[in-house]
C-alpha cells in the first residue's frame, strides 16, 4: 500500500512538473492616512501559485501569507484563490472551489467565494446557479457585513493565540439564480436578473435572513455607453418586522476617441432605515469612497470619474464624488454633529504604471473636503489619503 500510495505521488508530482504552470506573487502597499494625526500602514503579501490544465478543463491554486503592519507587525495565511473548472460540453460548465465571484447588480455581493457555480446555455441566453459558504474566509479580506448577531470584531486584529474568533468572516450561506439575455430587449442591449438569498448563521437568538431581487442593464450607442443596476431586498426580523429595502446605480460613459479614455457620470443610492424601509443591507462591506469610508447602507453618492491610457504602459485616473446620507444611523463619525444629511466632497486620483509584463506600479491618493458639507464639525480637519503598490510576478 506504501508502495502504491509513493508511485501515485511521484506520478502526480512528474505529471504537475510537466503540465502545469506556476509562479509566485510578490506585492507590497504602503498607506499613509491623516486625519488628526498620521497613520501608516503597510501590507507585504507572498503568494505562490499553480496552474494545471485536465484538457478542456482547469485547476488554479494560490495560497500565502501576509505580512501587515499598523502598530504592530502582524502575520496572516490565507488561501486566496482554489478553483477547479469543468467544461463537459459546450453549453455546460462548472466551477468549485475558492471562486471570484458577483452578484447581478454587482453592488450586493462580490469577491472570492467558497462554494459552487453552475452555468447552462439556453440558445443566447446564459443560465447560473451558485452556492456559497463565508464563514472560512479571513474576514479582513472577504469585508462580509456584520448582522446584528455577528460576534466577529473588524476592528479587532487577527491573533495566533485566538484564531477561532478573530480570523474567519462572518458565516452566511448564499444561494443564487441569475439569467443573462444578451442584445435584450434591443440588440445593443444586455439584461441581466437574479435571485440572491442570504441565511445567517451567526450564534444570534435571532437570524438576520434576505433576499434579494437584482437587476442590470447595459447598452451603447457609438462612443456613449450606460449602465443601470438595482436591487429589491427583503428583510424579516423580530424587532422591525417585515420590511423592504432597495438600492439603485447609474452610471452613463463618453468615450472621446482621442485616445483609450472613458468619461463617466454617476449616481449609487441605497435605502436608509424610516418608518416604512430598512437600510439596505449589502453583503459585502464595501467602502464608497477613498478617504471617507462609509457603506453603502443609507447612503447616496453622485460622482465623476475620467480614466485614460496614454501608453500601453501607463494610465491615470481622476475621480469626484459627493456623499449624502439617507438616515440619522447608518453613517457614524467622531465628528458628525447635526442632523444635516450633506457628508460633504472627496476627489481621488491615481496613476498605473506597467513597464514590464511582471512588473506594476500603483499610485493613489484623495482628499476629503468636510466643510463642503454641513453634517461635520466646523473644526473637522481636512483628511487625506495616499497609497504606493508594487506587484511582481515571477
Amino acid at each position: 500500500m506504501k508502495r502504491i500510495i509513493l508511485l501515485t505521488s511521484i506520478l502526480f508530482l512528474s505529471l504537475t512538473f510537466t503540465f502545469a504552470d506556476f509562479g509566485v506573487v510578490l506585492s507590497e502597499g504602503f498607506t499613509v492616512e491623516h486625519e488628526d494625526e498620521n497613520a501608516f500602514a503597510s501590507k507585504t503579501t507572498i503568494a505562490p501559485w499553480l496552474s494545471l490544465p485536465f484538457g478542456a478543463s482547469d485547476f488554479y491554486l494560490s495560497a500565502g501569507m501576509s505580512a501587515n503592519y499598523e502598530d504592530k507587525l502582524i502575520f496572516i495565511p490565507e488561501l486566496f484563490r482554489l478553483e477547479l473548472t469543468l467544461r463537459s460540453a459546450e453549453n455546460f460548465g462548472v466551477r468549485a472551489g475558492r471562486i471570484l465571484w458577483q452578484d447581478t447588480s454587482r453592488f450586493t455581493a462580490f469577491g472570492y467565494l467558497d462554494g459552487v457555480d453552475l452555468s447552462f446555455s439556453l440558445g443566447k441566453a446564459r443560465l447560473n446557479v451558485a452556492g456559497f459558504y463565508t464563514g472560512f474566509l479571513y474576514k479582513d479580506t472577504a469585508s462580509i457585513n456584520m448582522s446584528p448577531g455577528d460576534q466577529v470584531d473588524y476592528s479587532v486584529d487577527f491573533d495566533w493565540t485566538d484564531f477561532t474568533n478573530t480570523y474567519f468572516a462572518p458565516r452566511r450561506v448564499l444561494a443564487s439564480l441569475s439569467g443573462d439575455f444578451p442584445c435584450f430587449p434591443i440588440g445593443r442591449g444586455n439584461l441581466y436578473t437574479g435571485l440572491l438569498a442570504q441565511f445567517d448563521f451567526s450564534d444570534a437568538d435571532e437570524s438576520f435572513n434576505t433576499q434579494y431581487l437584482l437587476l442590470r442593464y447595459t447598452t451603447y450607442y457609438k462612443r456613449f455607453d450606460f449602465i443601470a443596476s438595482g436591487a429589491v431586498e427583503l428583510e424579516n426580523t423580530e424587532l422591525n418586522g417585515l420590511k423592504p429595502a432597495y438600492a439603485f446605480s447609474i452610471e452613463g460613459g463618453l468615450q472621446t476617441g482621442f485616445i483609450s479614455d472613458r468619461l463617466a457620470l454617476g449616481l449609487r443610492y441605497a435605502s436608509g432605515s424610516g418608518p416604512d424601509t430598512a437600510a439596505f443591507f449589502p453583503l459585502v462591506r464595501e467602502a464608497q469612497g477613498v478617504v471617507l469610508k462609509p457603506v453603502f447602507s443609507g447612503m447616496m453618492i453622485v460622482r465623476a470619474n475620467y480614466q485614460a491610457r496614454f501608453l500601453p504602459s501607463f494610465a491615470a485616473q481622476l475621480g469626484a464624488r459627493y456623499f449624502i446620507r439617507n438616515d440619522s444611523s447608518s453613517f457614524i463619525d467622531p465628528y458628525l454633529v447635526n442632523d444635516s444629511y450633506l457628508l460633504g466632497a472627496e476627489v481621488d486620483g491615481s496613476i498605473h504604471w506597467n513597464p514590464f509584463s511582471d512588473l506594476s506600479f500603483t499610485l493613489a491618493g484623495g482628499i476629503y473636503f468636510p466643510n463642503t458639507g454641513k453634517a461635520m464639525a466646523s473644526d473637522a480637519p481636512l483628511r487625506w489619503s495616499l497609497n504606493l503598490g508594487a506587484i511582481f510576478s515571477f
